[in-house]
């Protein structure tokens, strides 16, 4: 009896990507990737949605602007498939830390059908890339659930901050 090989199945090759900033244009590319990123958190209310998305497209607007949000958007073949945006935070000084900015990351989002495939890290190396370029000592971010393991690769450590709800948000519920 021959002994058959088995056919090994091959590794999907991952699709070459390449990160680059975000302008005024992309605008409408971040406000659908940081609503999606709310409705998989789980915020399923239509209105507030749309609410959310008009408050944050001028929001994002003024501080691109201003030089004060940095966002960086994953393409291939003209297909986006993640991004996500640095804000330099206004912050009180501190010893050890006299400016009054600290980059924060947010609105890291990834399209379902380009998860696992490196988006996020690329995303995440330009903002890190980024903050080594202009000199500041840390960066920090609220990192979800599904997100954690992508933040714990790149050196990122859990902090202690805490929160103290004065009202019960809808999101509480």
């Amino acid at each position: 009896m021959a002994t058959q090989k088995k056919k090994r199945a091959k590794k999907p090759r991952r699709p070459a990507f390449t990160v680059r900033k975000a302008t005024l244009k992309d605008l409408p590319i971040l406000v659908h990737q940081r609503r999606a990123m709310w409705r998989d958190l789980g915020a399923r209310e239509q209105r507030e949605l749309d609410r959310a998305d008009k408050i944050y497209a001028r929001w994002a607007r003024s501080r691109m602007k201003s030089g004060s949000l940095m966002g960086w958007v994953a393409e291939n073949g003209g297909k986006v498939l993640g991004g996500g945006c640095v804000w330099l935070q206004p912050v009180q000084p501190r010893p050890g830390y006299n400016l009054m900015i600290q980059p924060y990351l947010l609105s890291m989002y990834t399209e379902p059908r380009s998860r696992g495939l490196g988006v996020a890290s690329g995303i995440v190396e330009k903002a890190l890339e980024w903050c080594r370029k202009n000199q500041f000592l840390q960066l920090r971010l609220h990192a979800s659930e599904m997100g954690r393991k992508v933040y714990l690769k790149h050196g990122f450590e859990r902090t202690w901050e805490m929160r103290r709800r004065i009202k019960k948000l809808r999101e509480d519920s």
